[in-house]
């Protein structure tokens, strides 16, 4: 077993187990009047193979269209994560009536791949650039801090 930490809560974890954690973030104000944020950072982690980035970003998109249907203007482009390459993906969808934007950037790192997707309703003023921004703050810790290897 190995101490972890993950968003301040400490875990004895085995040690033939994997993290695959996520983490979700949105505005404040929303939350403490009970209602739904217009907008929400969501991140996973999980162990991956030595796929290409663009393979998993099809995977991801034919998994969205399966859950959404019509996927939007949809398209793509390189970020760098630090000195990481990863690709995002952008697309409008509806949902239960209500339309959504949803930016995801992927990439690997350290034998896992890393998700880091931003769901923006429709009328949200968040900007593009602030959006952008977030995804490309979502970067790994140093080895061996903070429950990673």
């Amino acid at each position: 077993m190995t101490v972890r930490v993950y968003n301040g809560l400490q875990i004895d974890v085995p040690d033939v187990w994997a993290d695959v954690s996520t983490v979700i973030v949105a505005p404040k104000a929303p939350l403490l009047e009970g209602k739904k944020p217009p907008v929400n950072l969501v991140v996973k982690r999980r162990p991956c193979e030595k796929e290409e980035i663009d393979a998993s970003l099809q995977k991801y998109l034919r998994f969205m269209q399966a859950q959404f249907g019509a996927l939007v203007d949809v398209q793509q482009k390189d970020m760098l994560v630090g000195a990481m390459k990863g690709k995002a993906v952008q697309f409008e969808a509806t949902h239960d009536g209500k339309k959504f934007r949803q930016i995801t950037l992927l990439y690997h790192a350290g034998g896992e791949e890393i998700s880091a997707t931003v769901t923006q309703l429709d009328g949200d003023a968040t900007s593009l650039a602030d959006i952008e921004k977030l995804l490309r703050s979502v970067k790994p810790m140093a080895a061996g801090v903070r429950g990673l290897r």
